[in-house]
């Protein structure tokens, strides 16, 4: 029997229902995400699980693709989004879209600040305690471990604002003993290492936060990837300064002595996301990722030609059909490209410019920097059409 060349069908599936990613053996709990993204209106839609974002603003769908992307490459349990600049229905959509059946959140004031928690009720319970428009304190237990506290912090950039949150946890420690964890953007630093220039404003501010830190018998935990967290501008006279940290009491770091953090590169936002784990930092394990077919291909000139080239109208169907995936998972890796493969790369080589950048600005580091994330842009929309 004679068979035609197959025509190819195009599938809407979210990229979190095809990828096969390599995840660690312990889930990491929590992720706090910097949310710098200005939004004037957006809306949401979808059926049968297929959910597609039109936005209007600035960045909004290229943020929303790295937020998700990240979200289904390390699966925290716990994620924090600081200063959302919105608030309302846009935290249920996102929680929507991102698969988290808990949250909780502190609105914006206007376009300033805003604070959302979202998490997994299936895999760990959150209580929230105590929220202020800096702070949200809640208790985390996860099954057959002993519950302790959290505070996702975005400290306001107005000095004159911070006397809340200085005062709030202090007053909080003292009327509650269990562990108890902080991190978010401080808007602060504490060495003269974690800024790239300063004046006495600035050292008085981190003497005043030193004082605070030591005040409430806090540690920080120790971290891995670029040594600032937080960058404005483009340029060699580009500011940039570790704004973002993790803090514990002794009780938390005795009880969780392994626990470390990680700063990602930051993508779409000015600021480092920061992936901390408890339990530490496991290492990953490939996985065996079946064949798909990847509605990218289609956008290649050539892909037809191949199609065609490779399909034998007299061999037996199975057969033909298992040896033409092998063919074009062949030909995805010498021609196409593996889209996860430069993805993975396109962002490990950003996260190693961005730590260069944190000690030395240049204008080659800068340029490398931005055609970097312009690729990985395009290869991200090549993806939503997987």
């Amino acid at each position: 029997m004679s068979l035609p060349p197959p025509t190819p069908i195009q599938l809407r599936i979210p990229p979190e229902n095809i990828l096969c990613g390599s995840l660690p053996t312990e889930k990491p709990y929590l992720y706090i995400l910097k949310m710098e993204v200005e939004i004037h209106s957006w809306a949401v839609s979808g059926t049968d699980g297929d959910l597609e974002v039109t936005m209007e603003g600035t960045g909004n769908k290229e943020f929303l693709s790295v937020l998700r992307e990240i979200v289904r490459i390390n699966k925290p349990i716990v994620l924090a989004l600081v200063e959302t600049h919105m608030g309302g229905d846009h935290a249920d959509r996102v929680a929507t879209i991102l698969g988290y059946n808990g949250h909780t959140r502190v609105d914006a004031q206007g376009f300033s600040g805003g604070i959302w928690v979202y998490w997994k009720p299936e895999l760990v319970t959150v209580d929230p305690i105590e929220q202020a428009n800096q702070y949200i304190t809640m208790q985390i237990t996860k099954v057959g471990e002993e519950p302790w506290y959290f505070s996702a912090i975005y400290t306001s950039p107005d000095p004159s604002k911070r006397t809340e949150l200085w005062d709030a946890p202090l007053d909080f420690a003292n009327r509650n003993n269990k562990p108890w964890f902080l991190a978010g953007d401080f808007n602060e630093t504490r060495f003269g290492w974690e800024r790239n220039s300063s004046c006495p404003d600035t050292s008085r501010r981190s003497h005043k936060f030193n004082a605070w830190v030591h005040e409430n018998n806090l540690i920080e935990i120790e971290f891995s990837g670029p040594a600032h967290t937080w960058a404005r501008g483009n340029s060699v006279e580009t500011r940039s300064a570790r704004l973002d940290c993790a803090l514990c009491s002794g009780e938390w770091r005795m009880r969780l002595d392994k626990a470390q953090v990680r700063h990602l590169p930051a993508l779409q936002s000015d600021h480092c996301p920061l992936f901390i784990s408890p339990n530490g930092f496991a290492p990953l394990e490939a996985i065996n990722r079946p064949f798909r077919f990847q509605d990218a291909w289609l956008t290649h000139e050539n892909f037809g030609e191949f199609i065609h080239k490779k399909w034998d109208k007299s061999a037996p169907l199975m057969p033909l059909l298992n040896s033409l995936s092998l063919e074009l998972q062949n030909w995805n890796k010498e021609i196409f490209h593996n889209i996860f493969r430069e993805k993975r790369s396109l962002i490990a080589r950003i996260d190693g410019v961005q730590k260069k950048l944190a000690f030395e600005r240049n204008s080659g580091l800068i340029k490398l920097e931005s055609k970097l994330r312009r690729e990985l842009d395009t290869v991200l929309n090549q993806e939503e059409l997987l």
